[in-house]
């Protein structure tokens, strides 16, 4: 009888130890929460690229992959997110400092009491996970191969086992990849729908149900709204805050993208 372990790979993350866990989630599971809402029985419904639909009523997790630390890690930065966006959601009840400013007739929210280094962990680690990922989802979201790497270096060498270690690192973090990423949410619990994909040269998307996050690898590709909302080594981050209409047309896109048989499909999931 051949042993298990003998027929898994290393870890991706880590790239050392035998990648020992199952289901493990490519995007947390607390951001995609609200595509099961007010759905009886609880599902949504997921269409690939050749517009095949089916049924989940969860979101996609893949098997070894990940090593159990690793994906201990890689818990610890979620967990910490999982909060910071609950204040985001929330500014009235929020625990940490936020400051709302208008630039241009466009609200943004700086994130002052968050060391920026925490969120380019975060983010890159989706953006990573993404491009690594098999499933089909994720099928038209692909990296370059020396950004991904570049990418999984940053975040072996920065993720930490424990709470304390994360947040005590994280003010010692140099070396950031430095590419474009632009963080959007809507200022009202509109929700969006669930997809990746790279919708044009060196321009990729991760919407979230509650987040739509573009990430640029070539500054000449990052539009200029997206360059001056954005985030590129900023000393706070910024979260762009959409209205109803603008986070609709955004995720309209998306959609159409969709039902367009005449082009390449972008897989997604929506809310039914």
């Amino acid at each position: 009888m051949t042993n298990s372990k003998e027929t898994m790979q290393n870890c991706k993350l880590c790239k050392t130890q035998i990648a020992d866990k199952r289901n493990s989630h490519i995007i947390p599971k607390f951001m995609c929460k609200r595509l099961f809402e007010n759905a009886n029985p609880r599902h949504s419904i997921q269409v690939s690229k050749d517009g095949i639909q089916t049924k989940l009523q969860d979101i996609p997790k893949e098997n070894h992959i990940f090593c159990s630390r690793c994906e201990n890690r890689l818990g610890k930065i979620e967990s910490y997110f999982s909060k910071v966006f609950t204040d985001v959601n929330s500014l009235q009840n929020a625990r940490r400092k936020y400051k709302l400013e208008n630039i241009q007739n466009q609200e943004i929210l700086h994130c002052e009491d968050i060391n920026p280094s925490m969120f380019y962990l975060f983010l890159y680690s989706l953006i990573w996970r993404c491009s690594i990922s098999k499933d089909l989802l994720f099928d038209t979201f692909s990296i370059e191969s020396n950004i991904e790497e570049e990418i999984r270096v940053f975040l072996n060498n920065n993720l930490q086992e424990l709470h304390s270690d994360l947040l005590e690192h994280s003010r010692k973090i140099e070396n950031i990849p430095n590419y474009y990423l632009c963080l959007i949410k809507p200022k009202y619990k509109t929700r969006g729908i669930f997809s990746a994909y790279n919708f044009g040269p060196n321009s990729y998307a991760i919407y979230t149900v509650d987040y739509a996050l573009f990430f640029y690898t070539k500054e000449k590709d990052c539009p200029a709204e997206h360059k001056l909302f954005g985030n590129s080594m900023n000393e706070t981050f910024k979260i762009i805050i959409g209205n109803d209409e603008s986070w609709k047309e955004l995720n309209n896109l998306v959609v159409q993208n969709m039902l367009d048989y005449k082009k390449p499909l972008v897989p997604a999931i929506e809310h039914k």
